[in-house]
């Protein structure tokens, strides 16, 4: 008895685990199953893609070449020749100002007769003058006839007024365009399939026109759709199911088997045309992105179930051993516990990398303030010519340095989604002058010819970040100087477009340079962060790699999109267009005019300002201008002078942010909140901070001042911001 229990014990985890696997790889059968379904579907629709894409390339192609035949129909209406000759030579006249030899294309006339006349004199009866007798007045069709030596794709369109030659009045009635088939390869060559893709031309009976691939055609009939018919198809489809979705929406996609061999083909017809067009693939180059990411999941499937079998065939059996039960059960614990510790530290790491970001945005600046106000003071004292040199330089490099900076930390903002795109009312026009100002500006002591072509919209006044497009065209802008030799030219154009209901606009901006340029390769790099073509590009221009990425990134949070094409050694040339809605001209704030002062004199000023560096250079540069200028070492120590001194003291308080004691959020409460001082509500206070973030700047506002000021700071900057506040 106590066998047979024994004996269950162990035989119930086995048919439990047995049962399991069964229905384990049953699982993976038709979760296999269904994701070669979903591999077809997106292999079919790829294709499917791809055909629109080439079928649209074809008939704009047909569409440009029948444009042709219309002005040459134009040219000829009612036109009267003594002779042959003089036929032929106004086929080459015309030949020659319609630059046919650009199109790979051939003008010929043809009789009543069917006589067809060319350039160089008569050339016989044309054997496919047979296509164009059942009364339509324009043809297309493949031409291989031995009349005329070569194989042509045939644009034949009927004169509107026949003309005339020789005293007994022929009528030549058609003009005919002969289109040298290879030249139609531009049309619909891909290279998206590595070249493996063959190219079919079919009449709408299925007969074969053209065939066009590396190697030998796989079907090897007259006839395709015969050939198609007979095929074995995959996934229970047939030729007449395929034909059918052909007729009903004119494109239409299969798997079938040649050879034993797996291909996919589609096939889409190409509208007012007698041709059908159908690319030929092997299975293995379609989807290929996908069939690997299948595979891929198939055998991360499998391996994640066989895991799954064996932890479950390790509890069947740790259902008999009590023990050994026990110790898993303390493993997952301790593997939760893992887990929780681990995302614990995730969600520290997050945190620390905000915390990262203001912390270098401001640890980094406050030295740079103390380099550039010192180096700017130290050129106002007229030094020598060695030691003013050493000076700018130290200046350049200081403004390049802080360049980098903000390039690092704005990639690293956007990224994390700190950046907000919040448009308000602007004028377009107004924005693409300030940019053209800006780069005036970048071309000073350059011989470089600047064209700018800035349309006047009908409606100026838009809904958008002008401080955002301002950055994009300037960087591109600025890049095109810095990348075009002396010499070059740089052009600039800013047109609009209506979209949609008219409320809204398309704004799209060109920047074409005639300068060094950019490969191929690099071209589908350029908006890559920390990317230069050349090793040498940093040393030679400058830069982390980062611009065109926050260009890119910029353009896509405005809703817009960027584009690039240059050639090596031939310039380049970027477009960005943004959608903008049309808003209401008055609501564009204005400028206060009170700003445009350029001093400080008598103005008294409390300083609150840590750091001696930047508190010294704050002091003399705004002395200078003619202010009175009061320091407080902190926070602590600002309220107590504002406090201890009668109102009227101070005209404006200059107010850091991160300082000891007391910070900057918290002196300006601690002001505001002072009782019995009806001046602590009125008096102005701008933040003066290495904090210079967007949210740095509302926290300001929140915290009760009226402006914000970052360093390293511009002289010019604070003076106007004293003065709007002042309303001097």
């Amino acid at each position: 008895m106590r066998e047979k229990r024994r004996a269950s014990k162990v035989l119930l985890p086995v048919v439990f685990a047995l049962i399991l696997v069964l229905s384990l790889a049953w699982g993976v059968r038709c979760m296999r199953t269904a994701l070669m379904k979903l591999t077809i579907d997106e292999r079919s629709y790829q294709m499917e893609e791809m055909v629109k894409q080439i079928r649209a390339n074809l008939n704009n192609g047909l569409q440009t070449h029948w444009n042709l035949v219309s002005g040459l129909n134009n040219a000829l209406q009612g036109s009267r020749y003594e002779n042959c000759d003089a036929v032929s030579d106004n086929i080459a006249h015309l030949e020659n100002d319609f630059c046919t030899d650009l199109y790979g294309c051939r003008v010929m006339l043809l009789d009543e007769q069917g006589t067809a006349y060319l350039s160089d004199g008569p050339a016989g009866i044309w054997y496919d003058v047979s296509h164009l007798v059942d009364g339509k007045g324009r043809h297309t069709f493949v031409s291989e006839t031995d009349s005329i030596d070569g194989s042509f794709l045939v644009f034949s369109q009927e004169l509107d007024t026949p003309v005339t030659m020789g005293e007994n009045q022929v009528h030549l009635t058609h003009v005919v365009l002969l289109k040298d088939i290879q030249t139609v390869k531009q049309y619909y060559t891909t290279t998206t399939y590595g070249g493996s893709a063959a190219t079919y031309i079919i009449r709408d009976n299925g007969t074969l026109t053209y065939y066009d691939a590396d190697a030998d055609d796989i079907l090897g009939a007259r006839n395709v759709y015969k050939a198609l018919r007979e095929a074995e198809y995959i996934q229970g489809q047939s030729f007449d199911s395929v034909k059918a979705q052909l007729d009903q929406k004119g494109i239409a996609v299969a798997n079938i088997l040649l050879n034993r061999s797996e291909y996919y083909y589609c096939l889409t017809s190409l509208e007012d045309y007698d041709m059908t067009l159908m690319l030929l693939i092997p299975a293995e180059a379609v989807a290929v992105s996908t069939m690997s990411m299948m595979e891929s999941t198939i055998w991360t499937l499998t391996l994640f179930m066989s895991v799954v079998v064996l932890l479950l065939l390790l509890a069947a059996i740790s259902f008999v051993n009590v023990q050994r039960s026990a110790v898993k059960v303390r493993m997952e614990q301790q593997t939760n516990k893992e887990l929780n510790r681990l995302r614990m530290e995730a969600e520290s790491a997050n945190a620390a990398k905000s915390a990262f970001l203001n912390n270098m945005s401001h640890d980094i600046r406050t030295p740079m303030n103390a380099i550039i106000g010192f180096t700017n003071i130290a050129l106002k004292q007229n030094p020598g010519p060695e030691i003013r040199s050493c000076l700018e330089k130290i200046s350049d490099s200081s403004e390049h340095l802080l360049t980098l900076i903000n390039d690092v930390l704005d990639i690293s903002r956007i990224e994390s989604g700190r950046i907000q795109y919040t448009p308000d009312p602007v004028d377009v026009v107004a924005v693409a002058n300030t940019v053209v100002n800006v780069t005036t500006g970048f071309l000073s002591n350059r011989n470089l010819t600047f064209n700018r072509h800035l349309e006047e919209p009908e409606a100026r006044y838009m809904l958008a970040d002008a401080v955002r497009i301002r950055e994009v065209l300037v960087n591109i802008l600025g890049n095109a100087v810095k990348f075009t030799p002396d010499g070059g030219t740089i052009t600039f154009e800013a047109s609009y477009r209506p979209v949609g209901d008219g409320q809204r606009i398309l704004a799209r901006y060109r920047v074409a340079d005639t300068g060094v340029g950019m490969s191929e390769d690099f071209i589908g790099h350029i908006f890559d962060e920390f990317s230069q073509e050349e090793n040498s590009a940093r040393t030679q221009y400058k830069g982390t790699g980062l611009g065109m990425a926050i260009t890119r990134r910029y353009v896509e949070l405005m809703g817009g999109t960027i584009s690039v094409e240059s050639r090596k050694g031939k310039g380049s040339t970027f477009i960005v267009e943004i959608p903008m809605a049309r808003t209401d001209g008055s609501r564009i704030r204005k400028q206060d005019a009170s700003a445009a002062i350029d001093d400080l004199a008598g103005v008294r000023i409390l300083l609150a300002e840590d750091n001696d560096l930047n508190a010294e250079i704050a002091t003399i540069q705004m002395e200078r201008l003619g202010a009175r200028v009061t320091r407080a070492a902190d926070g602590r120590q600002a309220v107590c002078a504002f406090a201890q001194n009668p109102p009227g003291t101070f005209d404006v308080i200059l107010m850091d942010i991160m300082m000891p004691e007391m910070d900057g959020h918290e002196a300006t409460a601690a002001i505001r909140n002072l009782a019995n001082r009806p001046d602590a509500l009125q008096i102005p206070i701008i933040a003066m901070t290495a904090n210079a973030f967007a949210e740095d700047v509302q926290a300001s506002l929140d915290a009760g001042m009226n402006g914000h000021l970052s360093k390293p700071v511009v002289m010019g900057e604070v003076v106007k911001t004293i003065a709007r506040n002042l309303n001097i």
